[in-house]
């Protein structure tokens, strides 16, 4: 048999192996026919034969977890990014206020990525500062997190935010006079804020999903997910519609999994009607989304023990939802055959999402669902070994060490960071770890998270954690970005180069494994192929 393409290289990663070996990968169509070695290449005909040289052929980076609608508005110039490297409150608005002069047209004020822990620990924003600098526009700023929402009060009348809103987990912030403060912490809080951050027309929406797969295909990932946990409304639908419509036209150039609104909901039908319609190789509604806690950073992470620097704080053994409604949703959704995904930063959290999973088990049986728990920023020794026991995936983002270093040892102590993104741990304990970056929290680009991982090291080779121990192979840690992102979202049929798996499949600049670690984060992408197709060559 013809083959359309032979890729070939000194460095074939299959992902099945622990080492790359010369070679060639056969395409037909939008599937994988044939890994060769060495000596097959010149017996095999293609239409197109493409000599990579030393350059590492590997499958496709398929990110774990991926907010996709709100990562396409943060990688637009609808939003400024820049003020990820404020040092205060001061700072912050300085910098949009230069953003809002260069863009003058916006009809909202939108930022992303500001974050406390990069501001010394200085008290958290206020309205303020926000309605001086502009008065008379919405303005919405989102930490780096997304688990914090920062408004003026032109954005907090536009939302209908209003002091008295019981939002079912978070809350709305206000000062000891009953006012508001701006501030709006966790999903269900923010929600209405998140809306008119995503208010764009259909028109400049598709403009800027085109760039934003485009950045996506630059960095070789191939698989991602839309992780916000949507409700079940007509908007949402027709969001989920418009990506559709591009895939029929031939412009989804990444495969995007769908994951929809857990608490609350015992009966999943709409999920199912919805999953009915949307459901092929390239975009599915694969399941539905959770959030036990929040973030250490603003004491909302659910801890088995008090802060360290905050011991009369609620974030211990409150969750956001009650422990027996939550065990309703997820036995529901398991039951219904949704996998089930639930962000836990904390060790509390981490704890009772495996006691959820146990539950589900013990009420369904053994479920044939990727059942998962995101983050998992600290853990308690003793739950290492359940996630091999439960079978549920640990989905983790190592360069989220590198943003967070500065905050864990003062929120957690010493002693707990021992067990801060245990990596190594997990995987000794038998788990399958699945990697990815949580976008807009960090840019898509692999190449630093995979030194992250390698090294527990920060981009200037400063330590990035207190256990170096945790720190994995590179082998390990392609597999958890490709194989291990694949059993994250439950499918075999990516992840791997090997016959019979659809061709997604990338080139990168170097061979990873001749460099020293440093070298990875000067590494890049030079080809992307979707689906059997070239969607990207430098």
């Amino acid at each position: 048999m013809k083959a359309d393409y032979i890729l070939k290289s000194s460095a074939v990663f299959t992902g099945k192996g622990d080492k790359p070996f010369p070679g060639g990968v056969a395409v037909k169509g939008n599937k994988i026919v044939r890994v060769l070695d060495a000596g097959e290449l010149d017996s095999y005909e293609a239409d197109k034969v493409l000599d990579y040289g030393d350059r590492l052929i590997m499958p496709g980076f398929v990110d774990a977890h991926v907010h996709y609608f709100m990562g396409a508005i943060s990688a637009s110039e609808h939003m400024c990014t820049d003020i990820a490297e404020s040092t205060s409150e001061a700072n912050c608005v300085e910098i949009m206020k230069k953003y809002a002069a260069e863009h003058p047209d916006e009809k909202r004020i939108l930022g992303v990525g500001w974050f406390p822990a990069n501001w010394n620990d200085a008290p958290l924003p206020s309205k303020k500062s926000l309605d001086e600098a502009f008065p008379d526009k919405p303005a919405y700023l989102i930490a780096a997190d997304v688990h914090t929402f920062w408004l003026n009060t032109k954005a907090l009348e536009e939302s209908g935010i209003t002091p008295d809103m019981k939002p079912r987990s978070g809350s709305v912030g206000v000062d000891e006079n009953g006012e508001l403060t701006g501030l709006l912490f966790e999903p269900d809080a923010f929600a209405p804020a998140m809306v008119k951050v995503q208010d764009f027309d259909r028109d400049k929406m598709i403009e800027i999903n085109e760039a934003f797969l485009k950045h996506i295909a630059e960095c070789g990932v191939t698989s991602i997910s839309e992780m916000s946990g949507d409700p079940y409304d007509d908007a949402v639908f027709d969001k989920y519609c418009a990506v559709r419509d591009m895939e029929e036209q031939g412009k989804l150039t990444a495969r995007m999994h769908i994951y929809t609104e857990l608490a609350g909901y015992t009966d999943f039908s709409k999920a199912k009607e919805w999953q009915s319609e949307l459901y092929s190789e390239k975009l599915r509604l694969n399941g539905v989304k959770g959030f036990i806690d929040g973030v250490t950073s603003t004491f909302t992470g659910l801890l088995l023990e008090p802060y360290s620097d905050n011991p009369e704080t609620k974030g211990v053994g409150v969750p956001n939802i009650p422990y027996e409604d939550m065990r309703e949703y997820v036995i529901a959704a398991n039951k219904a055959g949704l996998p089930v995904r639930l962000h836990c930063i904390a060790d509390g959290s981490v704890r009772m999402a495996l006691d959820l999973y146990e539950a589900s088990r013990e009420a369904n049986g053994d479920v044939n669902v990727s059942n998962t728990i995101e983050h998992i920023e600290n853990i308690h020794p003793d739950d290492i070994p359940r996630f091999a026991e439960l079978g549920v995936i640990p989905s983790m983002q190592p360069y989220h060490l590198t943003l967070d270093f500065l905050e864990k040892p003062r929120r957690i102590g010493e002693e707990r960071c021992r067990w801060e993104w245990p990596h190594r741990s997990l995987m000794d304990a038998g788990a399958t770890l699945a990697f990815g970056t949580d976008y807009p929290v960090v840019d898509f680009n692999p190449y630093p998270s995979i030194y992250a991982a390698v090294t527990r090291l920060d981009d200037e080779g400063k330590p990035a954690s207190t256990n170096p121990e945790e720190c994995i192979s590179l082998a390990e840690t392609l597999k958890a970005y490709t194989a291990g992102g694949a059993a994250a979202y439950g499918r075999d049929d990516i992840g791997v180069l090997e016959e019979g798996k659809l061709a997604d499949i990338i080139v990168v600049s170097s061979n990873l494994f001749d460099l020293k670690p440093e070298e990875i984060l000067s590494c890049e992408t030079v080809m992307t192929m979707f689906d059997g197709e070239i969607v990207y060559e430098k």
